[in-house]
């Protein structure tokens, strides 16, 4: 017996959805619908090569397209936190004056070192709270200024 080739194109469509219903990693799935495409590719009379360069295509467009989205809506959350947002709402300690004219200043945090900024000169040993983060510099305001006055960063999108 002869398999035909959209048979075989949809078989291995189908083998890959099932690979992908058990992982989940949302690779299995785009394999599994480009197989299928060149499934229905091949049932129309298009020759192999261009089954081949359906597939190749339509896997690499439907991954690219749909997989962050998809990652996003399954996991719920927009990746992986960063290292600073990891530190958002932790207190620290000013090591280094922070000036706001300058943007200069140190704070230690979580046992780390990292360069801050704030709205307001914090001397050095004052306590703050991370508020947000610009880039690797984290912002920060001192820790009684947040339990009397809400103004600085913390009221603003970051």
């Amino acid at each position: 017996m002869q398999l035909n080739a959209t048979i075989v194109w949809i078989l291995l469509g189908v083998i890959a959805l099932g690979v992908e219903a058990m992982h989940l990693g949302l690779i299995f799935l785009f394999v599994g619908v480009a197989a299928i495409i060149a499934g229905l590719l091949s049932a129309i009379g298009l020759p192999l090569p261009g089954q081949l360069i359906g597939f190749g295509i339509s896997a690499v467009v439907l991954a690219a397209a749909l997989r962050p989205r998809l990652l996003r809506r399954l996991h719920g959350s927009k990746g992986v936190i960063s290292r600073t947002d990891a530190l958002i709402g932790q207190t620290g300690t000013v090591t280094s004056e922070i000036d706001p004219v300058t943007h200069g200043g140190r704070i230690l945090v979580a046992g780390n070192d990292w360069a801050a900024n704030s709205t307001e000169r914090i001397k050095a040993g004052a306590l703050v709270e991370v508020l947000g983060a610009d880039g690797i510099v984290l912002l920060v305001a001192p820790v009684q200024q947040l339990n009397s006055n809400t103004t600085g960063y913390h009221m603003m999108e970051l």
